[in-house]
């Protein structure tokens, strides 16, 4: 089960991360529709001036409910600030929805920057790519809801406040350094970034580190049975598995391989996503899977702790990671109006965004040199049904 449900005894987690990666999957919608008109906190402080915040997400179709967990727990944040008497800014943010459409969030775009906003956040990847380079061309800071690696390296104006496919591969190389194994099997979700992360970063390393054999298949995100991919990969005889995909296909992929004997406790690591496969499946399903998990999880600090119930009791629900991140967002953007003064260039926001250093439920927040957010990341794993750390 979550880790964090088990901490705090509440319900199951919804398996969010990976509606940041496809349009294809269908979800019921948990959150009421607002209308997407741009809603205004006056800072507790006597500063007067104004951040505006251009947010570009899909916030109803089969997308909805994701985005409207990002709207939820950005403006949470906003609260807390001002109830805190330490909200730097007016911060006036701009919700318009997408419809999880890309040429939809190109028809955003456009209406948003008429009045062109000190800071754009855009997802998720088909439309966050969609505009991506129309948002760059203006040098406004562009904060992006998208797992792809290379998607803020290749910008000048692209920052991530979240985890991604460019800080897990390390992780997937420390359980293979550990292991030593002659043989691999890799199955991902057929998706563009999947397959970036894995062909272009994990399989070129695996060979470095002397792997040889290696079983890369990669699968359809519609595909429901596994029992045929099942018996290929026992038939290879791996010694060790790396999953990639969503919660709904691991949750596939364990229940195919787990009766033939393939998993077994130690030589097998999964994606994020693993943490929500593990709340349908059961515990004897999971013990002993490895995942690669946020820190922030593993070793929750009080901070996040007594976050986390508050948004129980607020929201009705168990937070995923991407609500943790998207409350440091609004932390993030809150700091960066401390240090900026009014009127500021694009590239000012920018540079300022990148000298951020400040705390977040988290943990710190800060920026490395390619503008993503530095989240800690370790591998966990099952133990009786909860995630722990492998290192103690």
């Amino acid at each position: 089960m979550h880790l964090l449900s088990k901490r705090l005894g509440i319900g199951l987690s919804l398996g969010v991360a990976s509606a940041f990666m496809t349009v294809g999957i269908s979800s019921c919608s948990l959150f009421q529709s607002t209308p997407n008109t741009p809603e205004t906190t006056t800072p507790t402080s006597a500063t007067v001036q104004t951040v505006t915040v251009g947010v570009n997400l899909p916030l109803t179709g089969e997308l909805g409910a994701y985005g409207k967990g990002l709207q939820d727990s950005a403006l949470m944040a906003r609260d807390d600030l001002k109830a805190s008497n330490q909200l730097a800014a007016t911060l006036k943010f701009d919700w318009q929805d997408n419809a999880g459409d890309p040429k939809k969030a190109v028809t955003v775009f456009q209406k948003q920057f008429l009045d062109q906003p000190n800071v754009y956040v855009s997802g998720f990847t088909p439309q966050t790519l969609a505009i991506n380079s129309l948002v760059e061309a203006k040098g406004t800071p562009h904060i992006v809801w998208a797992f792809d690696a290379f998607i803020t390296r290749d910008s000048k104006t692209n920052f991530r406040t979240w985890i991604n496919y460019k800080i897990e591969p390390p992780i997937y190389f420390e359980f293979i350094k550990a292991r030593k194994p002659k043989k691999v099997v890799i199955l991902y979700a057929n998706v563009s970034y999947g397959a970036e992360e894995i062909n272009k970063i994990v399989v070129p390393e695996l060979k470095a580190l002397g792997v040889q054999d290696v079983l890369v298949e990669p699968y359809e995100v519609s595909l429901k049975d596994f029992k045929d991919l099942a018996l290929k990969v026992k038939e290879f005889q791996p010694d060790a598995l790396i999953l990639n995909g969503f919660p709904f296909t691991l949750v596939s992929a364990v229940r195919a391989l787990r009766p033939l004997g393939v998993i077994k406790d130690g030589n097998t690591i999964g994606t994020y996503d693993m943490i929500n496969a593990g709340d349908t499946l059961g515990a004897d399903e999971v013990e002993g899977i490895r995942v690669v998990a946020p820190t922030y999880m593993l070793r929750p600090t009080q901070k996040y702790l007594d976050w986390s119930k508050r948004f129980v009791t607020k929201f009705g629900r168990q937070p995923s990671h991407p609500d943790a991140y998207a409350y440091d967002m609004t932390i993030v953007l809150n700091d960066v109006a401390k240090r900026v003064k009014q009127p500021a260039s694009p590239a000012q926001w920018v540079e300022a965004i990148k000298s951020t250093n400040t705390e977040g439920v988290t943990g710190p927040l800060s920026f490395d040199q390619d503008k993503d957010l530095k989240t800690p990341i370790e591998i966990g794993v099952f133990r009786k049904g909860k995630l722990v750390p492998e290192k103690e």
